[in-house]
């Protein structure tokens, strides 16, 4: 547990760590890096779970689980956010089972806080939540002893508070399920994990449903995800389009739409620039339907001579050449010869969209103005 300075959420909670590289939003993972870190300083759980290469560190795909960390939100009182495994995934496809249940059962124990869950294997994820039993999550909560390994809570006690064996008077009920504290989400940096990734979203039963833009690396339409021939979804009503039938139409297996979503660029060594356009574009898309929290522009940020869609310019630091030719060692549409005889008063012409300055300061605005949606 520690706290945070990720902006849409308070504290981060790591009952497992460890991971591997899904697609192209984990390049430059920051969570691989420190792991790797907390692994050089001898941090017992982190052992093994990265690798030190001539790029840095890189992960193993090693899964630990620390059942210390566990315990967290049980002692916690405060109703507090947490961000569930900022340093893993919690659908991995080398979590246990045993892992995943228990961590649930965590979560449905503290109705105080809110638990914001975000995979990138939201095939697992939907698989999981439709197959989920409370008999079987409180079975694998005992140790090899037979005992709970739940803090406080035996289990005589979870079988009562999750329905199955008779309560008593002072016992609450647990076993709403999907759990009302939990928000499930799913990362998409580009439209292909889009499109892979938002139907099974919207067909995994939740209280809250929500995306993490998160590194953008290319332009996303969530009202228009494919999920069969001549069939589209738009992820922020639920509502399908077929050529078939030209009229929008909910189906009965459609019901579900996105209720948030973050967008954030890159930070940190080797960040890829995120276009203006395309967080512009997704702030558009969800406009009065789906709260939009823009996190980030990252090390990258609008340069000021190029002018938005509204009319007016970006405005960004002055740029210096170090970064201008940073900037084209992103441009591999013409030779290293060609880029190299530029000029940097040719580098500054309008059309160049972003330019390297910083996470600080290229800040959090976009076209002036601080986006901190938050689902209701």
């Amino acid at each position: 547990m520690a706290d945070t300075s990720i902006e849409w959420t308070e504290r981060t909670w790591n009952p497992i760590v460890g991971c591997s590289l899904a697609s192209p939003g984990c390049t430059n993972c920051y969570a691989m890096k420190m792991a790797g870190r907390l692994e050089a300083m001898g941090v017992p759980y982190y052992q093994g779970t990265t690798q030190k290469t001539k790029n840095g560190f890189v992960w193993t795909g090693k899964i630990a689980t620390n059942d210390n960390a566990l315990m967290e939100p049980l002692r916690r009182r405060a109703p507090t956010m947490w961000f569930v495994n900022s340093m893993s995934d919690l659908f991995h496809e080398d979590v246990s089972e045993q892992a995943i249940d228990r961590t649930f059962i965590v979560m449905a124990l503290n109705p105080q806080h809110t638990f914001q869950v975000l995979t990138k294997r939201a095939d697992r994820m939907r698989a999981y939540v439709e197959s989920f039993s409370w008999e079987r999550a409180v079975e694998n909560c005992r140790d090899e002893s037979g005992s709970s390994v739940i803090l406080k809570h035996s289990i005589a006690d979870l079988r009562r508070l999750f329905g199955l064996a008779p309560r008593f008077s002072y016992d609450a009920d647990r076993s709403a399920w999907p759990l009302p504290n939990v928000w499930k989400g799913v990362s998409v940096e580009d439209q292909k994990r889009a499109n892979e990734r938002v139907p099974d979203l919207l067909a995994t039963p939740a209280a809250i449903r929500w995306l993490s833009c998160e590194p953008l690396l290319g332009p996303v339409d969530l009202r228009n995800i494919p999920v069969a021939e001549g069939v589209t979804l738009d992820a922020m009503t639920g509502f399908h389009t077929g050529y078939a039938n030209r009229l929008v139409q909910k189906l009965p297996d459609a019901t579900n739409s996105l209720d948030w979503v973050v967008v954030g660029g890159e930070s940190g060594p080797h960040a890829r620039p995120m276009h203006p356009g395309w967080a512009r574009s997704i702030r558009e898309q969800c406009s009065f339907l789906v709260a939009f929290f823009f996190k980030q522009w990252g090390d990258w940020a609008p340069h000021m001579a190029v002018g938005n869609e509204h009319g007016g310019v970006d405005m960004v630091p002055p740029v210096s050449f170090k970064a201008a030719h940073r900037w084209r060692r992103w441009d591999h549409g013409r030779s290293r010869a060609a880029r190299a005889d530029e000029s940097l008063s040719e580098f500054l012409t309008p059309g160049i969209i972003s330019v390297p300055v910083g996470k600080n300061a290229a800040g959090r605005l976009l076209d002036g103005v601080q986006h901190d949606g938050m689902p209701a």
